[in-house]
């Protein structure tokens, strides 16, 4: 298993460190420094892209599966059919490969991808054969990836920053704190994935509404979902002091859910109950679970866990399935998952029209469609997008996410300030809502109060430790605004690593990269943009980056004109 990137320290990987760098014919591979170097000229590439080369070159020539890669390179994340192929195709073009006349890396039909060069080690040769020893060399140089992006954020968004109090501020998690790892499916095709993932996701909502408690977000969660790493690893990693885990059973007359409660410092179970009922009482069997993990760490700690009463949320447990549905699909992030989720959000509206999160996840559909640039009628879906945030808002106002998706589109619609008090809204009826804390840290950036920002996106990553995409887009922006363009394509590059189709983190990399004088590069990005979105112009960033200082979007768009991206 390899070391979790705090149990690493520079002493205990220096000896294989030196072996770090091979050689791929006369191409210099070194992944610490996730460089690619042939003929004298070093490319840089994402640490998801030199993960893809590692996955190829531990298999000794041997034919990998895309879906063999996706779980090398990506474990326990959906990602989108052309993820692999954007990463190998960027791969390639660090090579200089040419995927019709291939020299590196040759694609086998409906098979996946093997390296057509055997790697070896530019200094003395490792004990054994090379191939032998690659696999437990690449597990060390993923561990170095792994170190330097877990601490990105932090350490950049700390160094030459404008405000001097800012190292003082904890980061780490605060005791007692609690992660909820995705429940698994058991039993027969009749339970499906969705309703564990949607289960999961609600009992991290409701147990962040549990005053005391400190709650992981999902997204530095679930990427533990295939159980793999011990439990004591885990805690290691997310600095959390229990985990929950469990799983689900339904059928036709039954639901069962069984939840364990375990310390991570000795990996040890504290408690562990199963929950049964009737699928209609789904609701009702997830407050017990909450009140249970409660009562056990009350008994744990000595301290008392109130637990909030739930709102009534849905008339109809078929328009719940349906929005648990939506919300699988939703978090795909892309286009025609997105189209998918619509349709399930929609049915449950028809279903239960009082379900108020079924509206507002409705309502991220639509904006997403505008934010992401996945339609040719931004305006229109930013607009039926605040239609359906406000009914959900006037429906229910107690319910955090509603605030969240409001406050995007606020954002999207250049009002800065109310989006401002949605945010804020949604952190007051959640403490623990990472992603609010993310979206204010967002709307403080446009707004122009970046040292603001920088507060409340340290609050999301105290909830969120593992970072998603869009914390290091946010990072990297509120870096170009302050001219710290390395810092900025550093983040930028991050995000990109964990969404190769990040159109708005493209743009923005493109942008530093010209600012950095890398015109070469800058015009490539550009040029992958227009790949993946034909219609991207000029003119549709004032929308897609609502600035209120006009001077800081001058700059984004000079940048990217020079760069090569049309006027529309």
């Amino acid at each position: 298993m390899t070391p979790s990137a705090q149990e690493q320290r520079p002493g205990d990987v220096s000896s294989e460190a030196q072996q770090s760098r091979f050689l791929l014919g006369e191409i210099r591979v070194d992944p610490a420094a996730l460089s690619i170097d042939r003929n004298g000229e070093a490319v840089r590439v994402e640490a998801k892209v030199m993960q893809v080369l590692l996955t190829l070159a531990d298999a000794g020539g041997d034919v990998v599966s895309r879906a063999a890669i996706e779980q090398a390179v990506w474990p326990g994340r959906i990602v989108t059919d052309d993820t692999v192929t954007n990463a190998v195709g960027r791969l390639r073009k660090a090579l200089q490969d040419n995927p019709r006349q291939p020299r590196v890396i040759e694609t086998i039909a409906k098979r996946g991808y093997r390296l057509l060069i055997r790697p070896t080690f530019e200094a003395a040769d490792p004990p054994g054969d090379d191939a032998n020893t690659f696999s437990k060399w690449r597990r060390t140089v993923l561990g170095i990836l792994l170190l330097g992006m877990t601490s990105l954020v932090g350490a950049l968004l700390l160094w030459q920053s404008d405000d001097s109090d800012l190292a003082d501020k904890p980061i780490a998690p605060v005791t007692p704190s609690i992660a909820v790892i995705p429940l698994e499916t058991l039993g027969d095709a009749n339970t499906e994935s969705y309703l564990a993932e949607g289960i999961t996701l609600d009992l991290i909502t409701e147990l962040s509404r549990v005053p005391g408690l400190l709650v992981m977000s999902p997204d530095s969660v679930f990427g533990y979902r295939q159980g793999s790493i011990d439990d004591r690893t885990v805690g290691t990693e997310t600095g959390v002091s229990y985990l929950v885990r469990g799983g689900v059973q339904r059928s036709a007359e039954r639901l069962r859910i069984n939840v364990r409660l375990i310390e991570t410092k000795r990996g040890s179970a504290l408690w562990a109950e199963r929950f049964d009922g009737k699928p209609d009482q789904i609701l009702q069997i997830q407050d017990r679970v909450v009140s249970g993990i409660a009562s056990a760490l009350r008994k744990q700690l000595g301290r008392s866990f109130s637990v909030p009463q739930r709102d009534n949320v849905v008339r109809s447990v078929a328009a719940y399935d349906a929005f648990l549905r939506g919300q699988e699909r939703y978090n795909r992030r892309n286009p025609a998952d997105n189209q998918e989720a619509q349709g399930h959000f929609e049915h449950a509206i028809d279903l239960d029209p009082t379900f108020a999160r079924a509206f507002a996840g409705l309502a991220l559909t639509w904006s997403r469609q505008a934010i992401d640039g996945w339609t040719d009628t931004p305006e229109d879906a930013l607009n039926k997008a605040y239609e359906f945030a406000t009914t959900a808002a006037s429906m229910n106002a107690n319910i955090p996410q509603v605030h969240f998706v409001l406050g995007e589109v606020l954002l999207f619609r250049g009002q800065h300030e109310q989006a401002a008090t949605a945010a804020s809204t949604a952190i007051e009826l959640n403490p623990n809502y990472a992603d609010a804390y993310a979206l204010l840290a967002w709307v403080l950036h446009y707004a122009g109060r970046s040292n603001q920002a920088i507060e409340a996106l340290l609050e999301a990553r105290k909830r969120n430790p593992n970072s998603s995409a869009s914390y290091h887009e946010i990072t990297g922006e509120i870096h170009f605004a302050a001219e710290r363009y390395r810092q900025a394509v550093d983040e930028f590059e991050a995000t990109l690593a964990r969404n190769p189709t990040h159109l708005r983190a493209r743009l923005w990399l493109a942008a530093s990269y010209w600012k950095l004088g890398q015109h070469e590069q800058a015009t490539w990005e550009v040029q992958e943009v227009l790949n993946i979105h034909p219609g991207s112009s000029l003119s549709h960033l004032p929308r897609a980056f609502p600035l209120k200082d006009p001077r800081q979007l001058d700059t984004l768009t000079d940048a990217l004109r020079q760069a090569g991206l049309p006027n529309g």
